[in-house]
C-alpha cells in the first residue's frame, strides 16, 4: 500500500484536534467549578454586607465602610460572572439571525468575532495590569489597610479568565456554527434530553 502524506498528515491533524478539545473540556469544567466557586462566595459576601449594613442603620450605628466594599465586590462579581457567561456562550447575541445565514457567512462571522473579542479583552488585561503600577500605594478610604491594587486587580483577572473561558468554549461554539444551531437551540435540546431521562426513570419507577 502506499504511502499517503496528505493522508497520513490529515489524520495526525484530526488525531490533534480532537486531543486539543479533550484538554480544553477537562480545563472547561475545572474553570467552570472555579469561577462558580467565586461567584458565589462574592455574592454570598455581598449579601450579608448588605443585610448588615440596613440592621446596622436601623440600629443607629451603620457600617462606614459598607459602602466602598460593596460596589468593589459588585465589580468583582460582575467582572468574574462575565467570565462565566463567557464559559457558557450564554452572553447576548444574535445566534439565531446566524444560525439562519449561510455555513460559509456563519464561519466568517464567528472567526471575526471571536479575534474581536479576544483581542479587546486581551488588551483590557494588559490595560489593567498596567494601571495597578500607576496605583502604587493608594488605598481605599473607608479601609486604608486594603491597597487599591488588591480592589482593582479583578479587571485584569477577570479579563484574563475571560479570554481563557471563551477559548475553552471554541469548541463547542464551533460545532454550533457547523450545525447551524445557536446557544438556544442546544438549551432546548437539552431540556428536552433532561425530560426524557426524568420520564424514563419513573415509568421505570413504577414497572
Amino acid at each position: 500500500m502506499p504511502w499517503d502524506p496528505y493522508g497520513n498528515f490529515y489524520l495526525f491533524l484530526k488525531e490533534a484536534i480532537m486531543l486539543i478539545k479533550v484538554n480544553l473540556d477537562k480545563i472547561s469544567r475545572i474553570l467552570e467549578t472555579i469561577l462558580i466557586s467565586i461567584s458565589v462566595t462574592i455574592l454570598s459576601v455581598l449579601a450579608i454586607i448588605i443585610i448588615t449594613s440596613v440592621f446596622t442603620r436601623y440600629l443607629g450605628s451603620s457600617l462606614y465602610w459598607a459602602d466602598e466594599i460593596s460596589s468593589n465586590l459588585l465589580a468583582w462579581l460582575t467582572f468574574y460572572g462575565s467570565a462565566y457567561c463567557a464559559l457558557k456562550r450564554s452572553h447576548m447575541g444574535f445566534g439565531g439571525l446566524v444560525a439562519s445565514m449561510s455555513l460559509i457567512n456563519r464561519k466568517f462571522l464567528f472567526v471575526l468575532s471571536e479575534v474581536i473579542v479576544i483581542g479587546f479583552f486581551v488588551t483590557m488585561a494588559w490595560a489593567g495590569y498596567y494601571l495597578l503600577d500607576i496605583y502604587g500605594d493608594e488605598t481605599l478610604t473607608s479601609l486604608t489597610w486594603i491597597p487599591l491594587k488588591v480592589t482593582q486587580s479583578a479587571l485584569p483577572i477577570g479579563a484574563a479568565l475571560f479570554v481563557a473561558a471563551q477559548i475553552c468554549s471554541m469548541p463547542r461554539a464551533w460545532d454550533m456554527v457547523m450545525k447551524g444551531s445557536s446557544a438556544e437551540d442546544e438549551e432546548i435540546e437539552e431540556a428536552i434530553r433532561d425530560a426524557k431521562k426524568e420520564a424514563a426513570q419513573v415509568m421505570e419507577a413504577v414497572k
